[in-house]
């Protein structure tokens, strides 16, 4: 019996541990983007740096690493054989005008991250290069 107590105890820490942000991507500032919905408040823009930082060391993490780091996506899309996009705005745009323009995609800047059918990150890009002018807010 306290063996099987022990058991379960242990493993709850495991999964408990598996939930976590990895260190390396805790530096971003993950409060910030999260509470730019839909980039309308163009702080997501001054981030394009930092974002830079971690981008690379996102690719093969699981979803729930990307939802802890960058939160709900702005949009999301549901491609062939399981995979997904998510889309967050970089930049105000369409997107901000009303809530109606929120169920399709606008022109404006936004990240995209690929999910492969495994829920792994296996793509990150941007819908148009960042220049300078993009990465600073206004």
């Amino acid at each position: 019996m306290a063996k099987r107590f022990i058991a379960t105890q242990f493993l709850g820490l495991l999964l408990l541990g598996a939930c976590i942000t990895p260190d390396s991507l805790k530096d971003f500032d993950s409060d910030t983007w999260k509470a730019d919905r839909f980039g309308c408040d163009n702080k997501r823009a001054g981030l394009v740096d930092e974002f830079e930082l971690i981008r690379k060391e996102m690719y093969g993490k699981k979803e729930y690493v990307v939802r802890n780091v960058l939160g709900r996506p702005d949009s999301e899309e549901l491609m062939e054989r399981s995979q997904r996009i998510y889309f967050y705005y970089i930049e105000p745009g369409e997107q901000c005008q009303s809530e109606e323009r929120r169920t399709q995609l606008s022109e404006a800047n936004r990240v995209q991250v690929r999910l492969n059918s495994l829920g792994k990150v296996s793509e990150i890009t941007y819908y148009r290069p960042v220049s300078e002018e993009t990465a600073k807010p206004e």
